[in-house]
């Protein structure tokens, strides 16, 4: 009874062979990954899950409160889930140029402490190698 309790919520009405075997081998895939050294792509999919899930409900709230139609609040839902990333990209951006004359100016006093060194020889010269 329980079985179908779980089923009932994953919105499947009939238990076929092809659901069973569907949802069988995404739960062994997933328990697959799990059990190897790659597990950390489980995390990939958790957040492209939670990043979609996101996504929907950006989606509806667009629908029901700025009375958007369908395509129209999808693409304000992408437009708006892409904004974080956006800020992101521009303050690293404009760090870089604080971040890039500090390493350069390291290097250069870095290159300041080496006394270069080439060893002068006589014009007989053999090296023995």
């Amino acid at each position: 009874m329980m079985f179908l309790t779980i089923f009932s919520v994953a919105g499947i009405d009939t238990l076929d062979g092809s659901a069973l075997l569907g949802y069988g081998l995404l739960a062994s895939f997933i328990i697959a990954i799990a059990l190897t050294s790659q597990r950390w792509l489980l995390w990939y999919v958790l957040g492209g899950m939670i990043y979609w899930l996101s996504v929907e409900m950006l989606h509806s709230a667009l629908m029901s409160g700025f009375g958007l139609s369908d395509w129209h609040s999808y693409v304000a839902a992408f437009g708006i889930s892409w904004l974080p990333l956006a800020g992101w990209v521009l303050y690293r951006a404009l760090r870089y140029d604080d971040v890039s004359r500090t390493v350069q100016q390291e290097r250069e006093r870095a290159a300041a402490r080496y006394v270069e060194h080439t060893p002068i020889y006589d014009d007989h010269y053999q090296p023995r190698f």
